[in-house]
């Protein structure tokens, strides 16, 4: 454990997120330095044998590594290298090719491996597609390489704030890339919206913004502290590159692709549910930026309902899936994890949506219709997350309902009764509170209308003790916001982090 912390810390922003599905082998026997998770992870050997994979394991070349859901297991794959292999994931460690002029290549198979490369180390590592071999070098912050329509596409982030998306070369010819900065989205060097840009990679808009803010969370929840465990100057670093990044790409999306916002957030949150309320922020401070300028018809109430439910979703199916796995065949055990888990991101969904509606010169009603929306869109979302992971798990929508009901009234309430006094908070409390019941017994659960009132309160006492920062003048958000959708959103396809593609 002391090898991993010294390693991590000095880590920088060389960084490479491999996502999805396709790469290859390393230098040397690898080692798995730390497990996280109560799920399975398993060692097939080369002899074809297979063992439990456990902290401090060496782990031979042309080795295969696999995880089930709920687990992670942090390899060192050569020296300076710390590769994540997330859960559902399989990697084979293979001897290198000496033409590569690599010390380490995982071969990733299924599922979705995330490298951290500190560059004092100088290691020569590097991920393997069906269309070649990439490596971190030069201002590169974070690499991912993703398959849509069956083609592996890169997504580089650099440290200068840009995005881009290239497709994977024609012929052996390399293909100009789509490259998002400061909100914008050009290709070829001209200018166009993102939508325009896409067709012109022949992928459809959702995909492509899909891969670029999924690719950006990994990094930044690689690279948060563990809980109780001060951040490194490194990781601070990182996490201020990736909060920009996250910011200016999900502008980008909210200007010139809005109908991709809740695909967006769904697939982000499911995979990276760290990152969910991260996102959330990012894609309704933009709309509140966007509204402000002058002939906009950006509707801020309507995208953050909508941005908040599908965060929500995917972030509770993604609990509830790695609550099961820890819990297997004790349904009481996996229903309480699920709702505890489950709630605690309706929570801090809420409570991003509605903060960054929240300014100090939100009126009383405004703030009552702010948190209304907030709560209703979580408890909805998290609520039928839960619901569509369950599967025969005997985790029902009553099961959970009143707990995620309170934890959306209370993150709420509290971020929009910031700055209020006690009688305004209690007033957006109740709003809170009606709203988080109505979202959760919309997607099917029955609630104690008693117990979600009460976490409203709680929240609401908490937030009027906290002042609002002061903005610049903004458009302020409708006064009656936009009822969310009931109908959970649908996840795209083809989806992300599944299997791999190509040979």
């Amino acid at each position: 454990m002391r090898h991993l912390k010294q390693l991590l810390s000095t880590i920088s922003a060389g960084l490479l997120a491999v996502s999805l599905f396709a790469v290859s082998a390393a230098a040397r026997d690898a080692k798995i330095v730390k497990k996280v998770g109560d799920g399975a992870a398993t060692i097939t050997l080369p002899n074809g044998s297979q063992v439990a994979a456990t902290e401090g394991m060496m782990v031979r070349e042309n080795s295969v590594i696999e995880t089930k859901a709920g687990v992670e297991l942090y390899v060192e794959a050569t020296a300076g290298v710390i590769a994540t292999i997330k859960a559902n994931s399989k990697v084979k460690v293979e001897a290198p090719v000496a033409a590569l002029n690599l010390d380490a290549v995982l071969d990733l198979q299924q599922g979705n491996v995330i490298s951290q490369v500190d560059p004092k180390a100088k290691a020569k590592y590097g991920v393997r597609t069906p269309k070649g071999v990439a490596a971190a070098r030069g201002t590169v912050f974070g690499s991912s390489v993703v398959t849509i329509n069956g083609q592996p596409f890169t997504v580089t982030m650099t440290l200068s704030g840009s995005v881009s998306i290239t497709p994977p070369p024609v012929a052996g010819v390399a293909q100009a890339p789509i490259t998002i900065v400061a909100g914008t989205a050009s290709t070829g060097g001209a200018a166009v919206s993102l939508a325009v840009a896409a067709s012109t990679l022949n992928v459809d808009v959702t995909s492509i913004a899909a891969a670029a803010v999924t690719a950006i969370a990994v990094v930044a929840q690689n690279n948060a502290p563990a809980a109780g465990v001060a951040a490194t100057p490194a990781q601070t670093a990182a996490a201020a590159t990736s909060a920009s990044l996250l910011a200016s790409t999900m502008a980008t999306v909210v200007t010139s692709a809005p109908g991709s916002i809740s695909q967006v957030a769904l697939a982000v949150a499911t995979n990276v549910p760290s990152q969910a309320a991260n996102v959330v922020t990012a894609t309704v401070s933009a709309a509140v930026t966007a509204a402000a300028t002058g002939g906009s018809t950006v509707n801020v109430a309507a995208i953050a309902a909508q941005v908040t439910q599908a965060a929500s979703q995917g972030a509770a199916a993604a609990a509830t899936t790695a609550a099961i796995a820890a819990n297997p065949g004790n349904q009481a055990a996996a229903s309480a994890a699920a709702s505890t888990a489950a709630a605690a991101v309706a929570k801090s969904v809420a409570q991003a949506s509605a903060a960054a509606q929240t300014t100090s010169t939100t009126t009383v009603a405004q703030a009552q219709a702010i948190a209304t929306a907030a709560s209703s869109s979580a408890a909805t979302g998290a609520t039928s997350g839960v619901v569509s992971s369950a599967g025969s798990s005997g985790i029902t929508a009553t099961n959970v309902g009143t707990t995620i009901a309170a934890g959306a009234a209370q993150g709420a309430a509290q971020a929009a009764s910031a700055g209020k006094s006690t009688a305004d908070a209690a007033a957006i409390a109740g709003s809170a509170a009606a709203g988080a019941s109505k979202g959760a017994t919309s997607a099917g659960a029955s609630v104690n209308t008693t117990t979600v009132t009460a976490q409203a309160a709680t929240g609401a006492q908490a937030g009027s003790s906290t002042p609002t920062v002061a903005v610049a003048p903004v458009a302020p958000p409708a006064a009656v916001a936009t009822t969310p959708p009931v109908t959970p959103v649908t996840p795209i396809d083809p989806s992300i982090n599944v299997s791999r593609s190509g040979p």
